[in-house]
């Protein structure tokens, strides 16, 4: 017998793994910090049984990308010599994808040139998508996987439905 929470607890699995396998495919995978950052929590609200998901802070911005307007950094203009988040983020991505330290901060520095002309993600970033999209892999992955999630739900709710039926029913006869 599935209680509730088991049956939003298996939907949780279907939506997880199905963001696990667009964030793949568009192309967002080094560490695998974001796959691992992925958590659902079923709980009571009043009367209702809700599940909420989370994910490390980033998540939303590889999800819904950046308009240059909007990229920390000022293009060289603020006189140097300052500390950016964001540039020590991109240096370390470049680190981890196995450059060298100043290979990695010089493209740290040309990336950020391309964020602040295109937004994030640039253009050129589609080559690493085989889906050819590298924004909306949550809505993406909630529809590519609807059908066996409403599927799922849908038999699991009935059969939480038809059990507490049947224990009525014995307890009234």
């Amino acid at each position: 017998m599935k209680t509730i929470e088991e049956v939003f607890r298996g939907g949780r699995r279907i939506i997880e793994d199905g963001i696990r396998n667009e964030s793949r495919a568009q192309g967002h995978y080094l560490t695998g910090a974001m796959e691992r950052s992925l958590a659902g929590v079923v709980g009571k609200f009043g009367p209702m049984t809700i599940l909420v998901g989370t994910a490390v802070d980033y998540t939303r911005y590889v999800n819904n990308g950046v308009q240059p307007g909007r990229i920390p950094y000022g293009g060289g203009s603020g006189g140097g010599g300052g500390t950016s988040a964001y540039i020590e983020g991109l240096r370390q991505f470049f680190l981890l994808k196995g450059l060298s330290p100043k290979e990695a901060l010089s493209a740290a520095f040309a990336t950020a040139k391309t964020h602040i002309k295109e937004g994030m993600p640039s253009k050129g970033s589609s080559k690493y998508s085989s889906t050819g999209q590298r924004t909306g892999m949550i809505e993406e992955a909630i529809s590519k996987r609807e059908s066996v999630l409403d599927s799922y739900m849908i038999n699991g709710f009935d059969e939480v439905v038809e059990f507490n039926f049947q224990q009525t029913k014995s307890e009234t006869v």
